[in-house]
Formats: C-alpha cells, structure tokens, sequence
C-alpha cells in the first residue's frame, strides 16, 4: 500500500493515498445523490418544488466539490504558495479551504433559511405561500440576517487563516492589556444578529402558537414580544463586551461609578422607562388603543422603551413620555372595547310632534354603515329649553378615531329629513321691550 505511484510537483503519491482519494469521491458522489432531491417542504406545489431542487443542487455540488478536494489535498499533503507579497503568503491549501468554507457557508445558509425558518414560518399560516419573488416578509427578514450570521462567521475565521486579524486598538488599563481585534468586532455583531434571529424565532414561531391557540389580543403579545426583546438584546449585549473586552471587571466598576450620575441626571427617562414596563404589565394602554390626551384623539402605535408613538387624527405622531401615561389621568376611549356610544343634539321648536322627531331622529341612522344596529340607538327629549325642546340622538359605532366624521355624517342626515318634513331647527331669539316714562309737567 506504501508503493509510491506517481508524483506530482515532487509530492510522492502512494497507492493508498489513491484509494483514500478514490473513497471520499465515491462518497462526495453518494452524499449528492442522496440528498439532492430532499424535501424541504411538505408540498405537492410543482414550482415550490422546483424551487427547492434548484436552490439546492448547486450549492450541495459545490459544497462537496471543495470539501472533496481539500481532503484529498490533505490526504497527499499537497501544497504550494500561489501567492506572496512580504510576510503574506497565500497557499494552494489555504484557497482550497478559503473556497470550502465559502461554499459549505453559503449551503448553511439555505439550509438553515429554508429548513428552521421559512418551512416553520409556513406551517404557522394556512394556507402555504409559495411565491417568494419580491416579498419583504418577516420570513425574508430572519433570512437575511442569517445570511449575515453565515457570512461574518466565514468571514471572520478567513481573517485568522490568512493573518490579517488586524489589531484595532491595544492599550493598557490598570495593568491589564486591552486589545481589540477586527475578528472581535466581527463576532460581537454576529452575536447581535444571532440575538435577533433568536427573538424573530421565539416571537413569529414559538410564542405565535400560544397567540394562536389562546387567542390572545394584540396588546398582550406585544407586551410579551417586548419583554422577550429586552431580555434577549441585554444578554446579547452582555456577551458582546465580553468578546470585545478582556476584562469584564473593567466595565462593572466603571458602569458603577458611572450609573451613580447617570442615574441623577436621567431619573425622568428611568421614570419613563419603568413606567413603560407598568404599561406592558398592567395593559392600561395597549396598542390600537384610542387616547384623548390634552384634547388630542390618536390611536396608539407603539409602547416603546421610553415613549409611546400615538397617531392623531390628522395623522400626526405624537411622542408622549410613558410616565404621562401611567401618572397622569388618560382618557382610553376603547380600553374595555372598540364599541362606544356618541352623542348628537338639536333643538326643535316647541309645538313640535315629539313622536314623530324620534321617528325621524332614528331614520337618520338606517342607511348609516358605520352605526351599529346592536346596541339599539335611542332619543331622549333631555330638556324644555328657552328656544325650544332639546333633544339627544344616541348610538354605538367602533369608528372611534373618526368618531367626528361619523357624527357629521349623522348631523348632515338629520338637517335633510328636517327639511323633507318642515321641521325648522330654532334659533336663540330676544324680545327688548323699551318703555318711556310719561315727561313731567
């Protein structure tokens, strides 16, 4: 088995070197065709398939194709410089695993896209989706940015390979040598992509499910997407200094000293913030919810860390600091339901058939698509007024932010059917009586 065959470039190649060879061929071809017809997706779609097989096939060929060669390269321990500028020398090794890790990175990333997020993404919804051209989805999100995770992770052991982890900055700091390599930069942003990927998957994948099969409302899972969110980029957070920094120790005692001043100048802004997670906990406000504050109507957008983004009628964000909404008195117009009741008044004259004004008062409402016919709207003669009998139209709509179009709408009604009927709505009148004194004689 040691009887050399031939040679190649002076490397001596031996019989058993070519049966080593001739097997991880045979099982580069047996891997191909074992798995390059695997089903991603439980389908019977013909261009979901299609799909599938042509993403697939090149990139598990070229996988295996480079994988193949460099074990074989490394079975004949061949290996030359093709490449040399000053102490950098680029081998014929080191392209092949160069190009293997490329490959191998790039076959991950579809696996992983294909297998862990869009087949589960797909699975959540019904029915399946099978056009992927042009689509900016939460699926096409998580995708790219494990795309990225694949890429930087190649990306950052091709620096170590060649030698061109170039250190960024290097100081000293009480007697401890603080060094910070680009590989380090690298791998604290996978981890940070990594931590978004993370809580794409539990929030659109895992926590979805509960959503579902409770039938919780969107309020509470946003609430618990927040919460999730936070949690998860703080451990993140945690564990990319700790890549960056040596010495963690450094960071605690300055973030100590420093969070003492920090914590005197921002106590509004902590105020907020912790006023924000009483808001997710306690759902007082939550989002869609419709707000009167300081006379403005808006629906809510979104609860952040330190504001909510409320959106009035006239489409203008408003900001509003959290602690305005937990400390002072909010008007929530749909925080035990979208159903309310609203009001329109007029004036009749007096003489008036008051049977027939409620007639009339609730015709208005019957060609009225946004006013609901369950709770039964209603008319109350409130008051015997100085010009005439007040009356009041009630009914319920979910038209909450457009609640003043709705009643418009009403007002315009009633003036017409008032008009059909001869009934005049009054207004304020004054009777001045002047009297003369009889002139003295």
């Amino acid at each position: 088995m040691d009887t050399i065959i031939f040679s190649i470039s002076g490397f001596d190649i031996t019989l058993f070197q070519v049966f080593l060879c001739l097997l991880v061929i045979v099982i580069s071809f047996f891997l191909y065709f074992r798995f390059q017809a695997y089903k991603f997706f439980d389908s019977s779609d013909e261009q979901l398939k299609r799909f599938n097989l042509n993403g697939l096939k090149p990139r598990l060929a070229a996988s295996l194709f480079f994988l193949a060669s460099l074990i074989i390269s490394r079975i004949i321990n061949y290996d030359i410089i093709l490449f040399g500028y000053n102490d950098l020398e680029i081998t014929f090794s080191q392209t092949l695993e160069i190009l293997t890790l490329f490959s191998v990175g790039v076959l991950f990333d579809w696996i992983i896209s294909h297998v862990v997020i869009r087949n589960r993404f797909r699975k959540r919804e019904v029915p399946v989706r099978t056009s992927f051209r042009d689509e900016k989805t939460n699926e096409s999100k998580a995708t790219n940015l494990v795309r990225y995770i694949v890429y930087l992770y190649v990306g950052q052991i091709l620096l170590k390979r060649i030698n061109l982890d170039a250190i960024l900055m290097q100081r000293t700091i009480k007697g401890e040598l603080f060094t910070i390599q680009i590989s380090d930069i690298i791998v604290a942003i996978m981890i940070i992509f990594v931590a978004k990927v993370i809580i794409w998957f539990v929030t659109q994948i895992s926590l979805y499910r509960m959503y579902k099969n409770n039938e919780t409302d969107e309020g509470i899972q946003f609430a618990i997407n927040q919460l999730v969110s936070y949690v998860i980029y703080v451990v993140a957070i945690i564990f990319a200094l700790d890549r960056i920094v040596s010495d963690m120790s450094i960071i605690y005692g300055g973030a100590a000293a420093l969070l003492v001043g920090v914590g005197l100048g921002l106590q509004q802004t902590f105020n907020d913030f912790f006023s924000g997670l009483v808001l997710l906990f306690e759902r007082s406000v939550m989002i869609g919810d419709i707000l009167e504050i300081d006379g403005q109507v808006g629906r809510v957008i979104k609860i952040g860390l330190r504001a909510s983004r409320v959106e009035t009628r006239n489409s203008v964000s408003m900001l509003i600091p959290n602690s305005k909404l937990v400390n002072q008195s909010v008007v929530n117009w749909t925080h035990s339901g979208n159903v309310v009741r609203f009001e329109v008044s007029m004036i009749v004259p007096y003489g008036s058939d008051t049977s027939l004004i409620k007639e009339l008062l609730l015709k208005s409402l019957q060609n009225n698509n946004e006013i609901l016919s369950k709770p039964v709207p209603f008319v109350r003669l409130n008051d015997f007024g100085d010009n005439g009998l007040y009356f009041s139209l009630y009914f319920f709509s979910t038209q909450v932010m457009w609640a003043e179009d709705v009643r418009s709408h009403v007002r315009f009604e009633i003036d017409r059917i008032f008009r059909e009927n001869n009934i005049i709505i009054p207004y304020p009148q004054r009777e001045i009586r002047v009297i003369q004194a009889k002139a003295t004689e």
